[in-house]
């Protein structure tokens, strides 16, 4: 069982994560709730992949560097507003580092997947590699466009405007290490770093346990919403 599962009690899984598991691997994203009826304007409240489902709550933000189109602004993946697009048009690698706010990152997330990847248009290629702990970079893994998985909500805006909005999962383990090798459930990286010149990230985020004051927080709220489902 996961550190993820183990800290969070049965209560607030089945409201906030729902009840079901699936094996992680780059997977494409099959629902996103945001909006009100998916309608914009679009906060993002939770993710859908297959039959598991994270709410923003168990969301970590990172903090973006690179280079975008101008009038635009990579850190636009660096929330949960999804009204925003880092439009890159042919810019450099992107990377992603201090996610929720620490200097590594590890799995918490048990077989589910680790990372969430949004982007407008759907219709680039990934190419992701890991900063390893010592600042190396891991070997890259090539995504199809392919792989995208569609959201159900459009870009909106002037630069990208009525473009689906699509999505990627994956986890630790489906990145490699400098020699190739997939990474170990329990390896620390520093972030991700994203060598595609012309995706539009819209999101991204990773799975992380909240602070233990919010989890109680959010323990209370789980437990009185499923008395008044009784």
């Amino acid at each position: 069982m996961s550190m993820f599962m183990r800290l969070i009690s049965p209560a607030v899984l089945i409201v906030l994560l729902g009840v079901g598991m699936s094996s992680a691997a780059i997977v494409p994203i099959t629902g996103v709730n945001a909006g009100v009826n998916g309608k914009p304007p679009y906060m993002l409240e939770s993710i859908t992949v297959g039959d598991f489902t994270i709410t923003s709550e168990f969301l970590a933000l990172g903090k973006s560097a690179g280079s975008t189109f101008p009038f635009s602004n990579i850190r636009y993946a660096d929330d949960f507003n999804l009204n925003t697009a880092a439009i890159r048009n042919g810019s450099g690698a992107w990377r992603v580092t201090n996610i929720g706010g620490l200097n590594t990152y590890s799995d918490i997330n048990g077989e589910d997947p680790d990372f969430f990847l949004l982007e407008v248009g759907m219709n680039d290629p990934v190419v992701v590699r890991a900063i390893l702990a010592d600042g190396t970079l891991g070997q890259a893994i090539r995504i199809s466009k392919s792989a995208w998985g569609d959201t159900g909500l459009d870009r909106v805006g002037i630069l990208g405007g009525g473009q689906p909005i699509g999505g990627i999962a994956f986890a630790i383990t489906d990145l490699l290490d400098a020699g190739g090798q997939p990474l170990a459930a329990n390896t620390a990286i520093r972030g991700l770093q994203f060598n595609s010149e012309n995706m539009d990230p819209v999101h991204f985020s990773a799975a992380m346990i909240p602070e233990p004051a919010t989890l109680a927080i959010l323990g209370l709220g789980g437990l009185l919403i499923l008395r008044r489902l009784r």
